[in-house]
């Protein structure tokens, strides 16, 4: 059977399609039990029909249920804003918590901002410092060029931690070898002035070189809707 074609200029084939996707979607989740299902059925009510408080319920059960890092993400994205959250009210705490769970089933986005609210945070300093580096690591190791980044600034500048040039070299170089351009700014720099590395001018050029290159095809790559983040 043919799949059906809708013309979305008209009001009324407009609403059946939207009808029909949440159909589908909800097949998806609730008789099939699929987890990208799911994800896609919160996305939808919190996007298209405007309830993010009926998506985040779906993203909670979705990520509880059925361990879908995306969807641990996503809540704790909507109670870090509290948008969808209970009461419509940011709990820190709690988003955390999630985006924690996001990054024990590997995804890096989640690893990386537990990582920076830990990095952030003023309560049991030594405690949230440790754990937060343990974050920012794995993030990095999942090819999180942000997350190599900030480890290596964290490294050269001594804020939050020991002081440690070799350390900032290494996450810096992780950070490039992923393609990220700052990570590659500061291991230029790093090369030519000898911070964690012996000094060599032609390390720092060509490193140089490759930031440039890196940020000019970045540069020319169209901005796209990202779907299922």
């Amino acid at each position: 059977m043919a799949a059906r074609s809708y013309d979305l200029t008209n009001e009324k084939e407009t609403k059946e399609y939207i009808r029909d996707i949440e159909i589908e979607y909800s097949f998806q989740c609730f008789d099939q039990k699929e987890p990208d299902g799911c994800h896609r059925l919160a996305e939808f009510r919190e996007n298209i029909l405007k309830n993010p408080a009926a998506g985040a319920l779906i993203y909670k059960d979705n990520c509880i249920n059925h361990k879908y890092p995306r969807s641990c993400f996503k809540y704790a994205q909507c109670l870090h804003t509290g948008k969808g959250a209970p009461e419509e009210k940011p709990d820190l705490k709690e988003a955390l918590k999630y985006y924690e769970k996001s990054c024990d089933i590997d995804y890096s986005s989640g690893c990386y901002v537990a990582g920076l609210m830990r990095m952030a945070s003023k309560e049991d300093d030594k405690q949230n410092t440790a754990k937060g580096v343990s974050l920012l690591e794995k993030a990095c190791s999942l090819k999180d060029g942000e997350g190599c980044f900030r480890l290596s600034g964290h490294y050269l500048t001594g804020n939050k931690v020991e002081k440690n040039h070799k350390k900032a070299f290494e996450f810096a170089t992780k950070g490039c070898d992923i393609g990220h351009v700052y990570s590659c700014n500061n291991l230029s720099l790093m090369y030519r002035y000898g911070n964690g590395v012996p000094k060599n001018a032609k390390m720092a050029d060509e490193i140089k070189m490759k930031s440039l290159t890196l940020f000019e095809k970045q540069s020319k790559i169209p901005p796209r809707v990202k779907v299922n983040e």
